[in-house]
């Protein structure tokens, strides 16, 4: 079976990290918009720009529609019914959660 692998995040509206996910750096800025209260991410594989300011939803892949090779990013309602908020990103209320697909071929 595959493995899921949270992405934190943390209080800051504005907030850059790196991780390496299916062997590629992935450099990721996470930032909350206030008018909309909302997060959204950039992300750069492999020090490649390929997106920019995607909206992070609940229950969707966010990373499908991309090709990017780098696995599958979904936002969770951890607690039923919540939104991505300003608050419920950072307290884990909504979890922003890695798959590996690859893991279900071995």
């Amino acid at each position: 079976m595959g493995t899921f692998r949270e992405l934190p995040i943390i209080s800051a509206p504005s907030q850059r990290f790196t991780t390496v996910l299916m062997d590629r750096r992935c450099d990721f800025l996470v930032e909350y918009n206030g008018t909309t209260n909302r997060w959204s991410f950039s992300l750069d594989v492999d020090g490649v720009p390929a997106l920019a300011g995607r909206r992070i939803v609940v229950g969707v892949d966010l990373l499908s529609p991309f090709v990017l090779g780098v696995g599958r990013l979904i936002a969770f309602d951890w607690e039923q019914g919540a939104e991505p908020g300003r608050d419920e990103l950072p307290a884990g209320k909504v979890r922003l959660l890695h798959y590996d697909p690859e893991d279900d071929a071995a």
